[in-house]
């Protein structure tokens, strides 16, 4: 696993937890990523659609997720 996405893992489960504090600092693909991962496309990229997310996030970064994220439960709002 790259460096690149061990990170992008460690700002979304922070999202997954509602902390937002360095999601601003993210590119808008590592944001996708991010706001994909967590779970919380409404609060980090309101105005992008998931199907959006998922082409610009592209499917390698795309099948990381599933592997690493796939029994991830939602989080409660």
């Amino acid at each position: 696993m790259s460096q690149q996405l061990e990170h992008l893992d460690e700002i979304a489960q922070e999202a997954w937890n509602g902390e937002y504090d360095r999601v601003d600092t993210l590119s808008t693909g590592e944001r996708l990523y991010v706001a994909v991962a967590s779970g919380r496309m409404r609060e980090i990229c309101p105005n992008d659609s998931i199907a959006y997310a998922v082409d610009r996030i592209g499917p390698e970064w795309m099948a990381h997720m599933l592997e690493v994220w796939r029994a991830a439960q939602q989080p409660k709002l």
